[in-house]
């Protein structure tokens, strides 16, 4: 009778141990999170927040989930949610180098330019960190915006010795070009047009540093190039203009 007893006590202790497994909220986060990127990528703004909201709802430390939602306010202009969402994204990985370049972006948007260039600089504390070509370019405009023209082609210089990109050697040119650097910059915007020979705006650019440097020919060649690669733009009443003055 006592042997039937203790077999019955060790049935039930193996039916107490066995049970459904426990939920893991990391994971199903990570779906809500899925779907929101899937609306996110249609365009479907408000059917992605949603989804991210329920990511966060059931796991705090989703930090993706967080950085999207930054994303979507920023786009609308809702600059302060935006700051929000990218400081908690920052709060669960302190290392989140999207995250704070995204939050200098918005900080510069809003003339905040110290407040710009520490997110900018504290992306690029993240030796792991993908796209530094990204918060270099981004600290390069505010340099501009701030007239710090030698900072700014340090800037720009650093960017492209990640990423020999058209947009970035079109702003080092353009630097170079405001800090009286001339010759420098010609050769920038020349190297560009080689890289992309269609960018308007490196022609443009190029016309005005050969125009600088007393190359009057080969400037109204440029212009008349930017012409016939945007015909209708601001650009070519630009350079229509001073083929004029070039007569």
């Amino acid at each position: 009778m006592k042997r039937l007893m203790l077999l019955a006590i060790i049935a039930l202790a193996g039916c107490v141990t066995t049970g459904p497994a426990p939920i893991d909220k990391s994971k199903m986060a990570e779906g809500y999170f899925q779907k929101g990127l899937a609306f996110f990528q249609e365009k479907n703004l408000e059917m992605a927040a949603v989804e991210f909201n329920r990511s966060i709802q059931t796991d705090r430390s989703y930090k993706m989930s967080y950085y999207y939602l930054g994303v979507i306010c920023d786009s609308q202009g809702k600059l302060q949610d935006a700051i929000k969402y990218y400081m908690d994204a920052i709060d669960q990985d302190g290392k989140f180098s999207e995250a704070y370049n995204a939050l200098g972006a918005v900080y510069s948007k809003q003339g905040m330019w110290d407040e710009a260039l520490k997110n900018y600089k504290k992306a690029l504390e993240n030796k792991l960190y993908t796209t530094p070509h990204v918060p270099y370019f981004n600290m390069g405009r505010v340099y501009m915006a701030q007239k710090k023209y030698t900072q700014a082609i340090e800037s720009f210089r650093n960017a492209k010795a990640y990423v020999k990109q058209d947009f970035i050697i079109y702003e080092l040119g353009n630097a170079l070009f405001e800090a009286g650097q001339i010759k420098d910059a010609i050769r920038e915007f020349q190297e560009g047009i080689e890289i992309a020979p269609k960018n308007a705006s490196l022609r443009y650019g190029r016309a005005l540093a050969l125009l600088k440097d007393g190359n009057r020919k080969a400037s109204v060649q440029e212009f008349k190039k930017v012409i016939e690669l945007e015909p209708k733009s601001e650009l070519a009443l630009k350079a229509q203009d001073y083929l004029k003055l070039l007569r």
